[in-house]
């Protein structure tokens, strides 16, 4: 194993990881510095999620199979589905809620070992880094987005090289919003947009430790701590990472100051039909979870057998399906891709990403119609202790033959938390815009689309015949 491999035992525990998140990193949220993220009331929940996961990835089967899946080369179309399946039992264990559960990252570490010679003279250390972070069960997440044009100068620039030398590289300024970065073993800096001639010190891509020296997370707010069930198990953080002079060794280096290779990355490497399979598999995961929640929510209130709620139920089963098919479709129309792997038919997989920016804040209403009142007024955990002067009347309230009063109160949490409060807004924000702006991608999905259908599809059947109206 390579010295760049890290400190920890190879394959971890739970438990380790835990432990070492106590590592020096600097994490502010709130104003204030985070000494142990695993202990810290604003994010030791999602740490412990974590550690659940990574204690499942030694198992076999299930949720168990999604180390070894997530970092697999396809070589069949049974694999391709293999694959899928284990993204779907990482996804269940959350109801599809985290966004960036490790899975994510590691299809794009798969998928450029993949193709490791689009990296030159790096492409050494990706491969190396794929079967590192592979071997030692690393948290991995990215931070790939700029800050807002004009700030080119000091540390809210833009990051860039600033320069080189024989141990590495050193680079100075911002990116932007990484999702889990607190709870990460390390971050993957790569571009987001097209970099034009005169951007070569921001052609970069590497892999840097999040306790690395000269690097800040600047997180927004908790929504763990005062937050409701959900809140308070999976709000994976997001935030600016800030390089004052951060050195990057040249094992960690993929790309430095390669504008063409930079500008080539996803067409290069195909990442993108590994990470959309992720994210969509994810996304009729949680769909079918806004599904079970509004169902269940529709029973307990007696509401379910009423037509606007079977309406209702109706049309958000209709967005799970949707979201299912089209990740069977991707999967069932694999095929060998430009570096010799299989991968999924990208199209569906687009159309996933497209459709559920819209779909999602639509299940979002749809649990809001469902749950009604009960999401403003329901029981607080406190208001089921033997000592509260409103269990009494709260157990005959919110008690039907259907469901008991605690179990109606928990089952209402969670819906507010989906659908009223501010982690529920954060999700359905994060949702809108996974893959950029819904409307840009309209766009991009439709050239997808045209390019899988060929130039001479709309010669063909009606059209062609001359007929009415497609």
């Amino acid at each position: 194993m390579s010295s760049t491999a890290g400190a920890f035992p190879f394959p971890r525990t739970g438990r380790q990881y835990l432990s070492g998140l106590d590592d020096g990193r600097r994490v502010v949220v709130e104003g204030r510095s985070v000494r142990d993220v695993a202990t810290d009331e604003a994010t030791a929940g999602m740490a412990r999620e974590l550690a659940g996961l990574l204690d499942d990835a030694g198992g076999a089967g299930g949720a168990g199979d999604w180390l070894s899946r997530a970092y697999s080369l396809a070589a069949t179309a049974e694999e391709v589905a293999a694959r899928g399946r284990a993204f779907e039992a990482v996804a269940r264990r959350s109801g599809g809620l985290l966004g960036r559960s490790p899975d994510f990252l590691a299809t794009i570490v798969t998928a450029w070992a993949g193709a490791a010679d689009h990296f030159g003279p790096y492409a050494g250390n990706v491969r190396a880094y794929w079967a590192e972070s592979r071997d030692a069960r690393r948290v991995l997440t990215h931070a790939i987005s700029d800050p807002p044009a004009g700030r080119d100068d000091g540390l809210a620039g833009i990051l860039r090289i600033v320069r080189e030398d024989a141990d590495g590289i050193v680079v100075r300024g911002t990116k932007m919003l990484a999702t889990l970065a607190p709870f990460a073993d390390e971050l993957l800096i790569y571009p987001y947009r097209p970099l034009g001639e005169d951007e070569q010190a921001r052609a970069v891509c590497f892999a840097v430790p999040v306790a690395a020296p000269g690097l800040t997370l600047y997180c927004r707010p908790s929504l763990a701590g005062g937050g409701g069930p959900l809140a308070r198990r999976y709000d994976e953080m997001d935030a600016l990472c800030v390089f004052d002079d951060v050195r990057v060794p040249w094992p960690r280096v993929f790309i430095a100051g390669d504008l063409e290779t930079a500008n080539g990355l996803r067409a290069g490497t195909e990442m993108t039909a590994y990470a959309w399979h992720q994210s969509s598999v994810r996304a009729f995961v949680k769909a079918e979870f806004l599904w079970a929640v509004a169902d269940r929510c529709a029973r307990a209130s007696g509401r379910h057998g009423t037509p606007p709620a079977r309406s209702a139920l109706g049309e958000l089963a209709g967005i799970a399906e949707t979201l299912r098919s089209l990740v069977t479709a991707a999967e069932a129309g694999s095929r060998k891709g430009a570096n010799g792997h299989r991968i999924c038919d990208l199209t569906p997989l687009a159309c996933a990403a497209m459709l559920n920016s819209r779909l999602y804040p639509r299940a979002v209403e749809i649990v809001q119609t469902i749950g009604s009142s009960g999401l403003v007024m329901h029981p607080s955990p406190g208001d089921d202790a033997p000592s509260s002067e409103a269990r009494e009347f709260y157990a005959e309230y919110f008690s039907r033959e259907t469901v008991g009063a605690a179990e109606h109160g928990r089952l209402l949490r969670i819906a507010a938390d989906l659908a009223l409060d501010r982690f529920g807004a954060r999700q359905a924000l994060y949702e809108r815009v996974f893959v950029g702006p819904p409307d840009v991608f309209a766009g991009k999905f439709l050239d997808i689309y045209g390019a899988a259908r060929g130039p001479d599809s709309a010669g063909r059947g009606p059209l062609a015949a001359g007929g009415g109206e497609p």
